[in-house]
């Protein structure tokens, strides 16, 4: 364990360095890409070792295993509208008597097949609870490792479109790179080769891609949402009042409070589970019904890892909003200010493009030494 911890802390670590990329864009592909990863690795191992226990009674002739293997199979489910009658329960979403699967005015429990066995009370009605199932055990890990590859899809498409800062990259680490070379290739246009891409086209598709990573975040966020049944969207707020609590009130499990442990309520660790038992011998035949209580605890693990998910991918909405807006001004304050007062012509000698002026942002930031030979060059071609 203590080298799966080891391991685990490596794949976080992320080296501050100068990157392609933006900060915002980098926690969205680097950072959210690790988390995930180390998110599904750690639900994958509990997924592995750990299984579905339900309560088989003695009495019941039918295999304990084939009973655990086939609640995993068909998954467990709880009663919902418990979710506020703590103090009527006996888990989360669980009456205390197995039989009770309906509610009286919303305050009693009862049983529909009692009810319509003796007509019991039939001045009341007794209406059935609804029945909320939970099977999200058996694909989470999985889920988990397929979200990484969206927050990585971006950063594809916009190598794709800057392909040319990756071949400017591999001039600028050469051993001796060549000045002469980068301003003929990248500035001189009559012996560059544009590529099919405008500037205006190249920079509508950075703030596309700017947009792929907010619109990447909010469809997970979403997803993740309907996945859970509605109860993902409001999971974290609920963690936090639920922490203002004292110790007593947050933990008491036997009814001391109304209101559920939030990742109880997002996945529940225990639930009912019904299964057929059907035999055929020489003397006997045997068709029957059962109902058990299973805990899953591989679920409580999964509770922590979406708690860390649901405030990661809120920062990751933020910080992708706030990369846009950057880039947005960016490209507003390069083509509308220094295009209009032609600061690009007075400092390098050349009228050069937007999409050039970014050429000598990202060579300045790389190598500043080249990047004094660069305009040393500009100013020669401009005479």
């Amino acid at each position: 364990m203590v080298n799966v911890a080891t391991d685990l802390t490596k794949m976080l670590k992320i080296n501050i360095k100068s990157r392609f990329d933006s900060h915002t864009d980098q926690y969205n592909r680097i950072f959210m890409v690790k988390l995930l990863l180390v998110c599904s690795i750690i639900m994958g191992i509990s997924w592995y070792s750990d299984s579905i226990n339900c309560i088989v009674p003695d009495s019941h002739k039918i295999d304990e295993k084939f009973v655990s293997s086939a609640c995993w199979i068909q998954g467990v489910y709880v009663f919902k509208e418990l979710q506020d009658k703590q103090e009527m329960v006996a888990y989360y979403g669980l009456p205390k008597r197995m039989s009770d699967d309906g509610l009286y005015g919303n305050r009693y429990f009862c049983s529909i097949e009692e009810e319509d066995k003796y007509k019991m009370l039939s001045n009341r009605k007794c209406v059935a609870m609804k029945k909320t199932f939970y099977l999200q055990y058996q694909w989470m890990p999985f889920l988990t490792a397929a979200l990484a590859i969206l927050y990585y899809l971006p950063y594809v498409f916009q190598r794709t479109v800057n392909s040319e800062f990756l071949t400017l990259t591999k001039s600028i680490k050469e051993e001796s790179p060549d000045a002469t070379k980068i301003a003929q290739y990248y500035f001189d246009r009559t012996s560059r080769t544009v590529g099919c891409c405008g500037t205006f086209l190249k920079v509508l598709l950075n703030l596309l891609i700017k947009m792929m990573y907010i619109v990447v975040n909010a469809f997970i966020f979403y997803a993740l949402n309907y996945l859970f049944n509605g109860d993902f969207y409001y999971y974290g707020t609920q963690w936090l009042k639920w922490m203002r609590h004292n110790n007593t009130i947050a933990y008491d499990y036997m009814g001391l409070r109304d209101f559920p442990k939030p990742g109880n309520e997002l996945l529940p660790p225990f639930g009912y589970c019904e299964l057929y038992e059907v035999a055929k011998e020489k003397v006997e035949r045997r068709a029957n019904q059962h109902k058990f209580i299973c805990e899953m605890s591989q679920n409580v693990l999964y509770q922590y890892c979406l708690i860390v998910l649901w405030f990661a991918i809120l920062l990751g909405i933020v910080l992708s909003v706030i990369g846009f807006l950057f880039l947005l001004m960016h490209y507003l304050f390069g083509i509308c200010i220094r295009q209009k007062y032609q600061f690009k012509k007075k400092l390098y000698g050349i009228a050069l493009t937007f999409r050039e002026l970014e050429y000598l942002d990202f060579i300045r930031k790389k190598n500043v030494v080249l990047y004094g030979e660069v305009l040393i060059k500009l100013r020669e071609l401009g005479k």
